[in-house]
């Protein structure tokens, strides 16, 4: 039975059906209980308006998660689950309301008189020495009685009256005690540089026993759940649980906290001083002891038959601890956290092996075991938490939960001079080897160089840094045969430096043996940390780089299925990287699931080239069951996404595998940044939104959409103004490197004083998109059919988005790199194919084989991964009109730092890719990124160099250039090229390109050049038009709009007192959706005095002109009534090209007058557009249009707005 968990918050109804009975609980105590123990308590709790708290008893076993619920008593682990007995200090003590104490209770005199009290002189009781006289009176005495061989009736007498006067002797001494500490709290202490905590201790005291219960209850509910299906305890163990558990009513203590001075500015340096001690139940009453509890734990195992309580109480403790804090801006602002232990903490408790039974055994009782297990305590944490070492805690490491490294450490060994020989009984040559250690494992070594003294190696290491802390050990060892190598000499290299000093070159120091320099090493250390998603102050994320360079660490957790019919099977499994053979896991026997939870973590020099190959074996056969090869990426985008079951071939087994991944930017050149071929485009074609949230308080908001892959965004749509239903129908094209990404839709909120704000985001499931054929390589899929999902906010559903999607694989096809990697692979196949047939396999020892064994796997993995390619030349790939076109920016020149360099494509206004922020003049670590081309022959490419990193296309930039794109793939594809961007402030870049050319004939016509341009309407006449006028004649004129925009976007000049007009006027209109846009005339009837009349109207879709060419139309006039209204005759010449639509973000007046209020006024919108009209003043048009508005002849203002 466990008390239900006691919070500041109202306790939850429990179902009565879980609640128990205790015997020697009456009805009362099984009622709602208050939580408060003393009268200062109880004020405490009334003034944080604490309700009185209901403490019932449930199973702990209710709050145990589904899915670990569900493997208690399973084959794997068969220990059932126990419900503790007792939980909390009021439980342990059977605590009832009645029990609470009063303010009377707290002032019960603690020297309460005794008989002696008023008899003897102060002077003869009450110090340490009356102790001594007592029992030595008391032992005369007694031996007296027995010498002379008196009865035992003196001796009680004796007892008696000892025990009387050793008991008053106590409680005076006591009370002097206490009046001391009270002198001490009164006397005004000499300065020093120690700070009280005691505003945190007494703030703990208060709320302590209404916290205790419920972290009880949290620590018994997890640790039994975990003692119940762990299987790393022994089997004979049937059963193991917590029994009674209470934290004790004495909350920790800070006892002291001093604060050094005259450390740097983001450093802060403490030392804290911690106890923890249990309560003095001396001198106390009944109703005392009930409401001042010590800690204990009954644990209790059942093995063997038998049931064995262990009681460990009265548990207390002293540390003195310094902690050095790190702190950095972004959030959590907390970088680091070095915690160290000054001295061996002063540890005591009271632990009994048979509990509180009458055979209960103390084990500290043992002579010598408290101070074996002080030394052993010393001994084990001295090189991790005392002086000089500490515990180091990366806290952004933590919270991202992933537990890899901090970062890389790059090593470049240049030589050893002057190695002093070590006395051996072998007098041969010296072949030096290093050796490197951290925390006391291996971690990387050198190759051996013969017969030398002065070893070089100008060699490169790469080594995990999981801390500072640890300092790196370098051994100098001498290589040698058929025995154990010689250790010549030891370097310990403290690495606290290279937290600030991330670059130290040149660095030089001796090794040491027997504490004298044995040799001098020369050698280069850099540090390269993880990169993590940064806060900046402003708000504003700054994401990731997409780099192939970083750590990974993959899990092998589980293996399911391989066995049938529920048979036991014992299997483990060997991972390879890159045919190295890293982990090998423990072997594990079960009936259904295997479960290894082991990980490897390495240094990942090109992610792309990367692979994993799992092999599981049997047991006890050693045979290969099942394997399989996968790429790191797939690894990477499977976690991604929650797929780790991977099924293995040729079985129905699954192997889950979790894969951690951190960017570093490793000094590799531009291998940092190399391209990840695709496998395929995702069209996405967002057509409408509705009924989303809106996020305003005033207005409505301005909403656009993204698309996001793995987090990262790729593409937007533009936004809409105040509406909760955009209508967008536009297309973006992702790029995907396996069919396990992560492909989502967001819907943002424009915010010009602010970052935008999310509405909602959507992920697309790709398994239902990306399909293969019975080869293996994927196909089209192309769809039209219109998907509604619902997009889900921060606090939950927030409104649907309405889309469809399709696949376009791409070609596969050889980079250039990858053509000159597998002419390597070429050469060293020959070279080891001449190798085996050179040597005697027989005579090879069993390293020199797995060696070559290990290079023939390689070997074959990397033919296999590229034999599916095909290699193609630039003027074949040229062949092809649509494709993904891979941009890497190697390095450049801006004209400061501070600058965001963008890539724009085609009729874009948003960028496609941005660079990061560049701190400096010279671009130094180069970046990537992708587009969807639909037509090459007609694509441009335009570069710029801008303070605002997401700034559009028609603001303000320091320099831009724009190209043809087939001339940037002609001239950057073979090699990299210099590309110059002119402005106020010109740039260079350095650019090379790749081309994935597309497996399909054509692409859908809306999303091609042909769906906007220019669209020339020559308005020649009309015939038969309705006469509007009382003098039976109209003045006729024409308006045209786009869809059913109210503004119109072109008119004609009116024609007097006719009703077969001819204007013979041409003008001009921006067209942005041709395959969507509806082409709306309206003939209207010119009036002096009045608004203007409408005498019928005509409607055309766009898609049905022809392009390139004039196109004559006779288009019926209709009637507001459904009537004949005439004729229309009218040209038109569509010219397709690239359109701007994309519009400068101006301040919300809600967001420049007060935060947060409004976003339903704008100051103004300016739409530009790249046409050339013919005359008149730019206006304004929505869903794809821009256009020319005409002055209008013999028209007022005031007339010229009365539109309908």
């Amino acid at each position: 039975m466990v008390a239900e968990q006691a919070s500041l918050e109202a306790a939850d109804v429990v179902d009565p059906t879980q609640a128990v009975q205790r015997d020697d609980y009456n009805e009362q105590q099984q009622q709602e209980q208050p939580i408060a123990f003393t009268a200062e308590n109880a004020a405490a709790d009334k003034a944080i308006n604490i309700p009185n708290t209901q403490l019932k008893r449930t199973k702990t076993s209710a709050n145990i998660e589904e899915s670990k619920e569900a493997n208690v008593g399973a084959e794997a682990t068969t220990r059932p689950h126990v419900d503790a007995t007792y939980v909390g200090w009021k439980q342990m003590t059977g605590w009832v309301e009645k029990d609470t104490l009063t303010l009377d209770d707290e002032l019960v005199d603690l020297d309460q008189e005794t008989i002696l009290n008023n008899v003897l002189p102060d002077a003869l009781y009450g110090d340490w020495y009356h102790f001594v006289a007592i029992i030595f009176v008391a032992g005369i005495l007694s031996f007296t009685f027995g010498y002379f061989k008196f009865s035992l009736a003196p001796v009680f007498f004796v007892i008696v009256f000892t025990g009387l006067l050793y008991r008053t002797n106590s409680k005076k001494y006591r009370a002097s005690i206490r009046e001391l500490i009270q002198k001490e709290f009164t006397v005004q202490k000499i300065e020093d540089d120690y700070e009280t905590m005691e505003w945190l201790n007494n703030m703990m005291d208060k709320y302590w026993p209404i916290i205790e219960p419920t972290a009880s209850q949290m620590i018994v509910t997890q640790v039994n759940d975990i003692l119940a299906t762990n299987e790393a305890v022994p089997g004979f163990i049937k059963a193991l649980w917590i029994d009674k558990f209470t934290l004790g009513i004495k909350p920790p203590r800070i006892d002291q906290v001093k604060t050094f001075q005259n450390t740097d500015s983001d450093v802060v340096v403490m030392d804290w001083t911690v106890s923890y001690t249990p309560h003095d139940l001396s001198d106390m009453s009944a109703k005392q002891l009930k409401n001042y509890v010590n800690e204990k734990v009954v644990v209790k195992a059942k093995l063997f038959g038998l049931t064995i309580p262990i009681a460990v109480s009265d548990i207390a403790f002293k540390a003195e601890t310094r902690v050095r804090f790190k702190l950095m801006t972004p959030f959590p602002h907390m970088e680091t956290v070095n915690v160290q232990l000054l001295e061996v903490p002063d540890i005591d408790f009271v632990a009994k092996l048979f509990g509180d039974s009458i055979l209960n055994w103390e084990i500290l009782s043992i002579p010598g075991l408290y101070s074996l297990i002080n030394t052993m305590a010393k001994k084990y944490m001295g090189p991790m938490l005392l002086p000089p070492f500490s515990l180091q805690l990366n806290i952004p490491q933590l919270l991202s939960q992933s537990n890899l490294s901090v970062g890389v450490l790059e090593i470049t060994l240049k030589n050893v001079k002057d190695i002093k020989r070590a006395d051996t009984l072998i007098n041969d040559s010296v072949d030096p080897y290093l050796s490197f250690d951290l925390s006391g494992k291996s971690v990387g070594k050198t190759r051996t160089v013969r017969d030398t003294l002065n070893p070089i190696w100008d060699e490169t290491l790469y080594l995990l840094l999981s801390s500072f802390t640890d300092p790196l050990t370098i051994t100098l060892y001498d290589k040698r045969e058929k025995i154990k190598d010689k250790i010549m000499g030891r370097i310990e290299f403290n690495l606290n430096s290279m937290h600030d000093k991330a670059i130290q070159t040149d660095i030089s120091t001796n090794f040491l043996r027997n504490s004298k320099p044995v040799g001098s090493l020369n050698f280069d250390l850099k540090f390269f940390p993880t990169l993590e998603r940064k806060v900046l102050p402003n708000g504003e994320v700054e994401e990731l780089p997409d780099l192939n360079t970083g750590i990974a660490k993959i899990v092998v957790e589980e293996l399911h299925g391989l066995n049938e019919d529920n048979k036991k099977g014992s299997y483990y499994v060997e991972v390879f990287l890159n045919a190295k053979l890293v982990l090998t896991t423990s072997k594990v026997t079960s009936a259904d699931i295997q479960k290894f939870g082991q990980d490897y973590e390495s240094v990942i020099p090109d992610r792309r080239k990367s692979r994993y190959r799992f092999i599981v074996k049997d047991s006890n056969t050693e045979e290969i069951v099942t394997s399989m090869v996968q790429n790191l990426n797939d690894l990477i985008d499977r976690t991604e996404v929650g797929k780790q079951m991977i099924p293995l071939p040729g079985s129905k087994a699954k192997l889950k595998v979790t894969t951690y991944w951190k960017p570093v930017r490793l000094d590799l050149g531009s291998n940092s940044i190399a391209y990840t071929p695709p496998i395929g485009l995702v069209r996405i074609y967002l057509k409408k939104a509705v009924n989303l949230k809106n996020l305003e308080k005033v207005g409505f908001i301005d909403p656009y959409a993204k698309i996001l892959v793995n987090g990262i965004s790729k593409g937007r749509t533009d936004y809409k103004s105040q509406t909760l239903n955009p209508v967008w129908n536009f297309s973006i094209y992702v790029a995907i490197t396996s069919p396990n990404q992560k492909v989502s839709i967001e819907i943002m909120d424009v915010e010009t004083a602010d970052k935008d704000r999310r509405v909602g985001i959507y992920d697309i499931d790709l398994s239902v998109l990306v399909k293969e054929d019975d080869d293996g390589n994927y196909v089209v899929n192309e769809s039209d059919k219109d998907r509604r999902v619902r997009i889900i906010g921060k606090n939950g559903p927030s409104g649907e988005v309405i889309y469809n999607a399709s696949f376009y694989p791409v070609e596969p096809i050889l980079t250039l790199e990858e053509v000159q990697d597998l002419q390597k692979v070429e050469k060293r196949r020959k070279k080891l194919e001449d190798k085996k047939a050179t040597t005697d396999m027989k005579k090879l020892s069993s390293v020199a084989k797995d060696i070559m064994t290990a290079e023939e796997s390689e070997i074959n993995e990397l033919t296999n991964m590229y034999s599916s390619k095909k290699q193609m030349s630039l003027e074949q790939l040229l062949q092809f009109q649509s494709g993904v076109l891979a941009i890497s920016v190697l390095n450049g020149e801006l004209p400061d730092s501070g600058y965001f360099v963008q890539a724009f494509f085609d009729g874009n206004g948003h960028s496609r890719f941005n660079s990061p922020k560049i701190n400096t003049k010279i671009i130094r670590d180069g970046w990537t990124g992708d587009v969807a081309i639909k037509e090459l022959k007609n694509s441009m490419t335009t570069f710029r160099v801008t303070k605002n990193q997401y700034g559009n296309r028609v603001e303000k930039c320091a320099s831009e250039v724009s190209l043809p794109t087939i001339e940037l793939l002609k001239n950057c594809y073979n090699k990299p090229s210099i590309i110059t961007l002119s402005g106020d402030n010109a740039a260079k870049l350095m650019i090379q390109v790749s081309w994935f050319p597309l497996c399909v004939d054509h692409l859908p016509a809306n999303d091609l050049m042909s769906n906007s341009g220019d669209l020339t309407i020559t308005s020649k006449s009309a015939e038969n038009l309705m006469a509007s006028d009382s003098n039976g004649f109209s003045d006729p004129y024409l308006k045209f709009y786009i869809d059913d925009f109210k503004d119109h976007l072109y008119e004609t000049p009116v024609v007097k007192k006719n009703l077969n007009p001819v204007w013979n006027d041409t003008g001009k209109i921006v067209v942005k959706d041709r395959f969507n846009n509806v082409l709306n005339i309206k003939v209207m009837d010119w009036d002096a005095a009045s608004s203007d009349d409408i005498i019928g109207r005509v409607s055309i879709p766009m898609s049905s002109i022809k392009i390139g060419e004039p196109m004559d139309m006779d288009l019926p006039i209709t009637r507001d009534d459904g009537g004949d209204g005439g004729v229309l005759h009218v040209t038109f010449l569509f010219e397709p090209r690239y359109v701007l639509s994309v519009s400068k973000r101006e301040k919300k007046v809600g967001d420049v007058a007060n935060k947060g209020i409004s976003s339903g006024l704008k100051v103004g919108t300016t739409v530009v557009s790249t046409g050339v009209g013919t005359i008149g003043k730019i206006g304004k048009g929505v869903f794809g249009a821009v256009g020319l508005k005409r002055k209008k002849s013999k028209k007022t203002k005031k007339e010229d707005s009365a539109d309908e």
